[in-house]
C-alpha cells in the first residue's frame, strides 16, 4: 500500500479532504483506515484565519474526525516563528485564527498608531479595507518587518470560484512600499517542520493538492509527497512544473 512505508501522514485541507462546503468522497473512510493502520496524521493548512478548535469542528462536520491538537495552521507557525525571535506586538492583516495564535504567545496586537510595533503580519483576511492596507504599507516603509502568514494567491470559494488570498494582500504592501515579506507558511519550512511535530515526528508524506506549495515544500525538505487531483491541479500540470511530486492520485481515498 501507498502509505506502508510513512509514520506521518500530513494532509492538507482544501482540495484535499473537502471543497467547502462538501466533503470528498472517500475522505472520512480514509482518515480512518489511516488511522486504523497505526497511522499518526496531522491535519496541516496554509489558511490562517481559523484556530485549530474551528478547524477541528469543520473537520468534524464533513465526517473527519480531528482534535484540534492534530491541526496546523500557518497563522500558529507565524507566531511560533514571532514568539522566538522575541516579538512582542504586531500590527495584523488577518482574522481571528490569525489574532488568537499571536495572542497565545504573548503577542499584543496593536493598531497603526502604536509606538511599538515589532512586525506587520498579513493573512487571509475578509474584512480587509483600505484603512489597514494603508496603515500596513505605512509601517513597512518605517522599516517594520513584513511577515506573511502565507502567500497563497487565492482562496478556494464555494462553486470553484477564487477569491483574493493572503498572498493578493500581500502583493498589495509589498507593490506599495518595495519591500519583500517573510514568509512563514507552505513551501517554506516552518509550517511542515510543526504539522510533523504535532503528528510525533518519523518519516512523513505530504497530502496536497498544490504542487507550488505543498508539493513544493515537501520537496525542499527532502519530504515525499503525493499530489491530489480533487483541487486546484491537473495531471497535466505536473509535467510543466519543476517540483514533482512522488506520488499523484486521484483523491485521498487512494492512499489506502
Amino acid at each position: 500500500m501507498l502509505v506502508d512505508p510513512y509514520d506521518a501522514i500530513l494532509l492538507d485541507l482544501d482540495g484535499v479532504l473537502y471543497r467547502w462546503p462538501e466533503p470528498i468522497p472517500g475522505t472520512a473512510d480514509a482518515v480512518a483506515t489511516l488511522r486504523d493502520m497505526g497511522k499518526r496524521v496531522a491535519f496541516v493548512t496554509n489558511n490562517a484565519s481559523r484556530t485549530p478548535e474551528e478547524v477541528a469542528e469543520r473537520l468534524a462536520s464533513v465526517g473527519v474526525r480531528a482534535e484540534p491538537k492534530e491541526v496546523v495552521t500557518s497563522a500558529l507557525a507565524t507566531a511560533a516563528a514571532l514568539s522566538e525571535r522575541g516579538v512582542r506586538s504586531a500590527f495584523v492583516v488577518g482574522e481571528g485564527g490569525l489574532i488568537v495564535a499571536l495572542q497565545d504567545r504573548g503577542i499584543r496586537v496593536v493598531d497603526g498608531s502604536a509606538e511599538d510595533v515589532g512586525a506587520v503580519v498579513v493573512g487571509f483576511d475578509r474584512r480587509v479595507t483600505y484603512t489597514k492596507l494603508k496603515d500596513a504599507s505605512v509601517l513597512v516603509a518605517r522599516g517594520i518587518p513584513l511577515i506573511a502568514s502565507n502567500a497563497d494567491a487565492s482562496f478556494p470559494a464555494p462553486g470553484g470560484e477564487a477569491w483574493p488570498g493572503a498572498g493578493a494582500l500581500v502583493a498589495a504592501i509589498q507593490t506599495t512600499t518595495g519591500a519583500t515579506a517573510e514568509l512563514i507558511g507552505k513551501p517554506e519550512a516552518p509550517l511542515l517542520e510543526l504539522a510533523l511535530d504535532a503528528a510525533g515526528g518519523g518519516r512523513p508524506l505530504v497530502v496536497g493538492d498544490r504542487l507550488d506549495t505543498d508539493v513544493a515544500g515537501a520537496a525542499r525538505l527532502g519530504w515525499d509527497s503525493v499530489l491530489v487531483l480533487t483541487g486546484s491541479t491537473r495531471r497535466e500540470d505536473v509535467g510543466r512544473s519543476d517540483w514533482k511530486p512522488t506520488f499523484v492520485v486521484d483523491s485521498v481515498a487512494d492512499l489506502v
